[in-house]
């Protein structure tokens, strides 16, 4: 059996041995450990840093949207505003537009009284058109029978000295060749009708001034002078 004496002193010894080195690490120790503890404070702290970053961005992030969702509402809000806004305003300009109308139409500007007075006015203007028609065509006929009158004075004037050239009982005249189918015409009368009767004219009016102008002479010297018209029985 073994000594019990001695293990126990064995067992004492090594206690101190160990107490004593223990005590001679004790700084190296307590160094380790703080620096452990050190890191796992580190580790702890960077970790609720972390969380609470990630946390906090969340949040930012939560916020961010909802300010901006609410500001494109109230954009969105504005804007359907502003289109409300336009859109009545011209849905009451064309209700003013045509109550204006409505009104003016029926007691300003009556449209039946209106239309009335448009087809009158248009019947009064077919009317003086038809009127200046007519109007134009009698001074145009008018203006052609001056014309002829003058062309026809013109014709007489010429045809006065020309009796010489008209048919006698023996002789046919220049404007009555015997074997022509139809004889010249002036005025639609034939020419030598003209000339006998403008030569006819022309002898009556010399005549009835040469008698005018004698009982003018008579007169003059106190004698009576017979008329014409009376015959001596």
């Amino acid at each position: 059996m073994f000594n019990k004496k001695k293990l126990l002193q064995n067992i004492i010894e090594l206690y101190y041995d160990q107490v004593e080195q223990m005590e001679s690490n004790y700084e190296i120790d307590n160094k380790q450990a703080t620096k452990i503890q050190s890191y796992y404070r580190m580790y702890v702290l960077h970790k609720s840093y972390k969380k609470n970053q990630n946390a906090t961005i969340t949040i930012q992030k939560y916020c961010r949207a909802y300010l901006a969702r609410q500001l494109v509402k109230q954009k969105l809000s504005e804007s359907r505003n502003r289109r409300n806004i336009i859109y009545l305003f011209h849905q009451a300009q064309t209700i003013q537009r045509y109550f204006r109308g409505y009104i003016y139409r029926k007691y300003v500007h009556d449209f039946y009284l209106r239309k009335k007075q448009l087809e009158l006015m248009n019947i009064k203007n077919q009317n003086f058109l038809q009127e200046l028609r007519s109007k134009a065509e009698q001074e145009k006929e008018e203006e052609k029978i001056r014309h002829e009158q003058a062309a026809k004075q013109e014709f007489m004037k010429l045809a006065i000295n020309l009796h010489h050239l008209t048919s006698t009982k023996s002789q046919p005249g220049i404007y009555k060749p015997p074997f022509a189918k139809e004889n010249p015409k002036a005025f639609d009368i034939e020419v030598e009708t003209q000339l006998k009767i403008a030569f006819q004219t022309n002898v009556q009016w010399k005549t009835q001034k040469r008698s005018g102008s004698a009982q003018r002479a008579v007169t003059s010297q106190g004698f009576r002078i017979r008329p014409q018209s009376q015959k001596l029985k």
